[in-house]
């Protein structure tokens, strides 16, 4: 069709040509070309211990740190950077001023492709929940004038074009005299947000090559171990090379470079090891990082010297090869990049394998070639694959160009999932490719499936896009091209992850589980009530020290060769979640200590559907139901609902089990024993299905407006009850920041309609309706934005629009008036705290963990407005 003049399958092994490049100007050692290296890094090192203020608290190590990384990176063994380009800043010269502009000079001197490090080691605050960092000559009580900000930072960070970028933060939010100021924990999302421009979008969107890591969260404090701190520690060790030995390298040995996504993985794992070790408390043996970004990140950071050494050597040997003739020099420079780094694709490293042995003198020229031509010949991609990997993004763009809530061209989602196939496989996308996409608006279907098809057959056959997996990854990278957080792809394993998260149904065995980083195990909070678990024995506190398979997740035999035992330590929560969900009837066995048991037990449990409990009260009796009488003298009952969700197990329409559904069950039974009032909870409530909504408002406002939908394409609907609403007491929704979606169509709904008084804080402000559907073509599933609904009174609630359209000024559901409740950070930590185990199924002989609105302010607020209703219509309790 003259769209694709060279069809030539290029991009497999890009010629990469040799250059002896200096990193700064410290070292000389052989270093191909690299896009995923440093290119010239540029450090900036901040270490404050000595403050001017003396209410503030020194911190020695916070220098020495500092002081030790610059000499670190410098070193040529371990990055090499050049003495102008690695500046330290301590006191006193590490002022808000001089910090700022060593930041900008490093973003100046550094090119698209350079990695700039910046590194603070010190103490920090709160300036209102906003974070800051203490310079040498900040004044405690005028900090938000003579601290760092965020702020500050924002016009500098904003520069940033192509560089990559780590950001390390070593920062103790103690250690001061605040003469009685309430000083709070900071949100240190604020840092994420000038790092990520938008903290709340998932890490495979992310901006790339971009990285921050913690060593502490704001709620932990640092640990000293010798003369540094243990973050330094640890830092030093994985840069040097420990992250580049077994278990964190990549590949199938070292290669004498440290990535940051094996940088990432040994502190995620040696920080608590260390802590565990070093700390003297249980909270202090908790310690553990926080990392965002490496995932969408693959430079290298640092040289693994020993290894980097036998490396050199390799690449000396290969050129002695090309100019002896023994190898052709269009060859050597496909080598030398194989030699140097670690390459992802298993073709690629089996290729590496054998240019390895050409230079050991294991192996001749030939010999290679002939390896060479019978990988490359693996890599061709039959066309029906490629062509089938096109019709299945094709359905996707046919499904989003149709329904999505804002008009998208079909040519431009098509360019999206190109783009986007490519950056997740980290090649260049085709000159050709390229050109064909600029005017991707005026892309006929055929011309749409002729590029797909293309775009596929030139990445060949490899193992990170088998099966499904290509079209997963332009389905997700396209979706995030949408930039609407709300529209996502999901793939079919994730599916099976995610089931519980709105259909509150799920094929696992029903326990909620964390990690204890003291015990290095997997810690059950409480198994989930008529689970298979639950049914089994499983008691909260349990600790999971080993999970057993005896087949996979569908049933079938496991191979000789896959592992049937997995133990906890180390493990990931994720991980261990997905082992131990499987297909009904499939058998897992959990491995546990419990308390009082000298000797591990094992519970071995077939899998089954399990129904998560969304409908929660007071306190659970003996039998783990739930009572639901918060004052059982003035008849006011409190109900949480956790999200809202709608079961329907013979698909004829109607509910089975759900919110509404156990909602309508407690109400009924409490109005057997007299309701007075009610508490409806929705605070931390995300959301759910917008029919479970719309029944519960019926249910207290009858035959009213409830909400309205208005989609881009199709009819705007008006949602009304269609039965009387019970108006017998009176009720107050209990909302905050993460009350969300269908949670602000009840309270919005019932607040306009008078039928309840709204306590708390505005909530989230997601005015857009989703739809769910599934994805056929490869099992997975897909989200995206359709609509936007309107509460009865017409106003918005969407947030995003108001970023869209500054004439709207209102969004989300406020609280009447008078009954704005707000926690301070310290309150909102604390209720956090006690709220995680309200929810817990407590073992045999221990009491149940009851609701206090003494911890809780909100809810304290709500109870008494409802005993002042109770006792103005005559049906307070009399004392006899």
């Amino acid at each position: 069709m003259g769209l694709l003049r060279n069809s030539r399958r290029s991009g497999i092994v890009t010629a990469i040509l040799l250059t002896l490049l200096a990193v700064g100007r410290a070292a000389a050692v052989q270093i191909p070309e690299d896009p995923r290296g440093p290119g010239k890094p540029y450090l900036v090192a901040v270490g404050v211990g000595t403050f001017s203020d003396p209410a503030i608290q020194p911190r020695p190590t916070a220098e020495a740190d500092a002081k030790a990384l610059h000499a670190l990176l410098r070193d040529p063994k371990v990055l090499g950077i050049a003495p102008e380009r690695a500046v330290l800043l301590t006191s006193p010269e590490a002022t808000r001023e001089r910090i700022v502009q060593a930041i900008e000079r490093g973003l100046n001197a550094t090119a698209s492709g350079d990695l700039l490090i910046v590194a603070f080691f010190g103490r920090g605050a709160a300036i209102g929940d906003k974070p800051c960092f203490l310079t040498a000559d900040t004044r405690f009580k005028d900090r938000a004038k003579t601290a760092l900000t965020v702020v500050d930072l924002e016009p500098v960070f904003k520069k940033i074009k192509n560089q990559k970028l780590l950001v390390l933060m070593d920062v103790s939010y103690r250690g001061f005299e605040a003469s009685g100021e309430k000083v709070v924990e900071p949100n240190v999302g604020d840092y994420l947000k000038l790092v990520f421009e938008d903290a709340e979008r998932e890490d495979n969107s992310l901006p790339p090559e971009r990285t921050v890591i913690f060593g502490n969260p704001p709620f932990r404090e640092p640990l000293t171990q010798g003369d540094h701190g243990l973050f330094y520690n640890v830092l030093a060790a994985g840069l040097t090379g420990k992250a580049d030995e077994k278990p964190y390298h990549q590949g199938y040995e070292p290669d004498g470079l440290v990535t940051i996504q094996e940088l990432a993985a040994y502190l995620e794992k040696e920080i608590p090891n260390a802590a565990r070790v070093v700390g003297k408390t249980a909270k202090e043996k908790e310690l553990q990082p926080y990392l965002l970004g490496h995932q969408s990140s693959h430079y290298w950071v640092s040289f693994h010297a020993p290894v980097q050494a036998a490396v050199q050597r390799r690449l000396e040997a290969l050129e002695a090869l090309v100019r002896k003739g023994e190898v052709p020099s269009s060859a050597a420079a496909e080598g030398r990049p194989l030699l140097f780094r670690m390459p992802r694709l298993k073709w690629q490293q089996e290729l590496r394998k054998a240019y390895q042995n050409l230079v050991d003198g294991k192996a001749r020229w030939d010999e290679v070639e002939l390896i060479r031509k019978s990988l490359k010949a693996s890599l061709i991609l039959p066309r029906e694959e490629a062509e089938s990997y096109a019709h299945k993004v094709t359905a996707w763009v046919q499904e989003i160009s149709s329904r999505y809530i804002k008009p998208v061209s079909p040519g431009e989602l098509t360019a999206a999932a190109i783009r986007g196939l490519y950056n997740r496989a980290e090649e260049p996308l085709p000159a050709d490719l390229e050109e064909a996409l600029k005017n991707a608006k005026e892309l006929r279907r055929e011309q749409r499936l002729e590029l797909l098809t293309e775009a596929r057959l030139r990445l060949g056959r490899r193992e990170d896009l088998e099966g499904d997996k290509a079209v997963d990854l332009s389905l997700t990278m396209a979706s995030a091209s949408l930039n609407d957080r709300y529209t996502t792809y999901t793939d079919r394993e994730s599916v099976l992850r995610m089931q519980s998260q709105l259909r509150g149904r799920f094929p696992g065995v029903g326990i909620q589980i964390r990690r204890d980083a003291v015990r290095d195990g997997l810690l059950v909070a409480t198994p989930i009530k008529g689970s298979p678990a639950h049914k089994a024995g499983i008691q909260a506190g349990d600790l999971i020290t080993e999970i057993r398979l005896e087949v996979d997740k569908t049933g079938k035999p496991l191979k000789p060769d896959e592992p049937r035992i997995f133990s906890t330590k180390g493990m990931k929560t994720e991980e261990a979640v997905n082992l131990i969900l499987g297909a009904p009837g499939t058998p897992v066995t959990l491995v546990v200590q419990r308390e009082g048991h000298d000797q591990p037990l094992e519970f071995r449990i077939n899998r089954n559907f399990v129904l998560v409990e969304t409908v929660h009260g007071v306190q659970r009796n003996g039998n783990a139901d739930w009572t639901f009488y918060l004052d059982e003298r003035y008849k006011i009952a409190y109900i949480n609902l956790s999200q809202f969700i709608s079961v329907d197990l013979d698909d004829d329409g109607e509910e089975e089990f759900g919110t509404f559904t156990d909602l309508k069950k407690a109400i009924n039974e409490l109005k057997k024993q007299g309701l007075n009032g009610l508490i409806l909870d929705l605070r931390d409530n995300p959301g759910g299905y917008l029919s479970s909504a719309v029944k519960i408002c019926e249910m207290f406002v009858g035959k009213e407006t409830i909400v309205t939908v208005r989609p881009r394409v199709g009819r705007t609907r008006e949602y009304r009850g269609r039965s009387e609403g019970d108006k017998s007491f009176p009720i107050v929704v209990l909302v905050n920041r993460n009350s969300a979606s269908a949670s602000e169509i009840v309270a919005a709904c019932l607040q306009d309609h008078g039928r309840a008084t709204i306590v708390g804080e505005r909530t989230y402000g997601k005015g857009s309706v989703q739809d769910v559907v599934p994805f056929r073509p490869t099992g997975g599933e897909l989200k995206y934005t359709i609509a936007r609904y309107y509460p009865p009174s017409g106003r918005n609630i969407d947030k995003l629009a108001t970023e869209q359209d500054p004439s709207i000024k209102e969004w989300g559901v406020s609280p009447d008036d008078g009954f704005e409740v707000k926690f301070n950070p310290d309150e909102l930590n604390n209720w956090y705290e006690y709220v995680q185990d309200l929810h817990v199924i407590p073992p045999p002989g221990k009491t149940p963990p009851r609701v206090d609105p003494s911890k809780d302010r909100q809810l304290q607020t709500a109870l008494n407005h409802l005993r002042e209703l109770i006792r103005a219509v005559g049906k307070a309790p009399v004392d006899r």
